[in-house]
């Protein structure tokens, strides 16, 4: 037998690695379209601003989600939260009663206020069918539930306007402006958080939006002030079954720089890969982790008098800086304990904490969001 040229070699070489990157590639291949008929998000899609702030009613799940922290004239501190959920599904032969409804899109939202210095709570729900009273528009950031609207209004001097009430207690009217620019997660455009090639979305943030607006609480009205963090979060199927529920924080550092952690639980007290912690300069650059890179661990908990569940409402988390290599270590510590949303669905707990160094030292401010521990969680799959 002829022995092969070293040219006929390398040749063979290099069409057994294409191949195998075309199997790799083929085996892993994101679908376009869910087996329900809902689209995917894809790796390395363009997305088109401000449009693509608005509603994508071709997707199953997409929620817009606002926390602050707010300040009175007084020095009164404030923690607020606004969640604007969309979920598509299927009308029933029961539902087509009336045309003026669309009934393919359900509506949820939440409104919370933390009120440390009255050591109140505040918080309520809404669910709306689809129609003259809740929409979320296409092409615009234009959301409404009932009296609940986020705006966003994206010419030469970007603004949010975020307006809502909790029963005939509180009224927030807020104004938010972007000081940094979006922050899209995922190395390849999309934010995975399972091994499913459809367990992923497009995850885009305004990490530090300034504010400012009124709040009523009572009959007292007051200015305020302060930084917020908007997500806004696209999938049709994120979390798979053996998922339990998630911890996660969105800190705000004085230094400019924000962090974003979530660990995914799973059962028998597994934490999912798909964990991670980025960090994001002051330029709105992201640096990611995944857990092997940072440590969760409950410091403290607390029991709800409401529910009886325990909450682990004071984590610290410690990791690398992305820049110095130094060791850093958040010490979340909730403004108040009580920051519990007890609701038909799911009952979770959102609240806002400062955050301190290894030193005690008050370095920024967090939410943290504590799902899972009141029960099975619902709408993610």
């Amino acid at each position: 037998m002829e022995p092969r040229s070293p040219v006929k070699t390398i040749l063979i070489c290099v069409i057994l690695c294409l191949l195998l990157v075309a199997f790799r590639v083929a085996g892993s291949a994101v679908p376009e379209f869910t087996a329900e008929g809902f689209r995917v998000p894809q790796p390395g899609a363009e997305l088109h601003f401000p449009e693509d702030h608005g509603s994508h009613p071709d997707f199953k799940i997409e929620w817009w989600y606002l926390t602050g922290h707010l300040l009175s004239e007084s020095g009164r501190r404030f923690g607020f939260q606004a969640t604007f959920f969309r979920r598509a599904r299927e009308a029933s032969a029961e539902d087509e009663t009336d045309p003026a409804f669309a009934l393919d899109q359900v509506y949820l939202a939440h409104l919370a206020l933390s009120d440390p210095g009255g050591d109140a709570f505040h918080f309520e729900e809404k669910i709306s069918r689809e129609g003259w009273d809740a929409w979320a528009r296409s092409g615009k950031l234009d959301l409404r539930n009932g009296s609940w609207t986020l705006k966003g209004n994206f010419d030469d001097h970007p603004k949010l306007r975020l307006q809502g009430g909790i029963g005939t207690d509180v009224r927030l009217e807020m104004e938010l402006e972007p000081e940094k620019p979006l922050v899209r997660f995922g190395e390849d455009g999309t934010s995975r958080k399972g091994p499913s090639s459809e367990s992923r979305s497009y995850y885009l943030s305004f990490t530090r939006l300034g504010t400012s607006g009124t709040i009523m609480v009572g009959d007292e009205s007051l200015k305020v002030a302060g930084s917020s963090w908007m997500d806004h979060e696209i999938a049709s199927s994120q979390l798979e079954p053996g998922y339990t529920g998630w911890d996660w924080v969105a800190i705000q550092l004085a230094d400019g720089w924000e962090v974003k952690a979530y660990l995914l639980r799973m059962e028998n007290e597994r934490i999912s890969p798909f964990s991670a912690l980025i960090w994001i300069d002051p330029e709105g650059k992201t640096y990611p982790g995944g857990p092997e890179k940072f440590t969760w661990e409950k410091r403290s908990w607390w029991k709800s008098p409401h529910t009886g569940t325990r909450y682990p409402v004071g984590p610290e988390i410690t990791g690398t800086h992305p820049l110095t290599g130094e060791p850093v270590s958040f010490r979340i510590i909730p403004v108040m304990e009580d920051q519990e949303l007890v609701l038909p669905g799911t009952t979770y707990w959102e609240g806002a904490g400062t955050v301190l160094d290894a030193s005690g030292r008050e370095i920024g401010r967090s939410y943290l969001e504590l799902v899972g521990y009141a029960g099975p969680i619902e709408g993610l799959r």
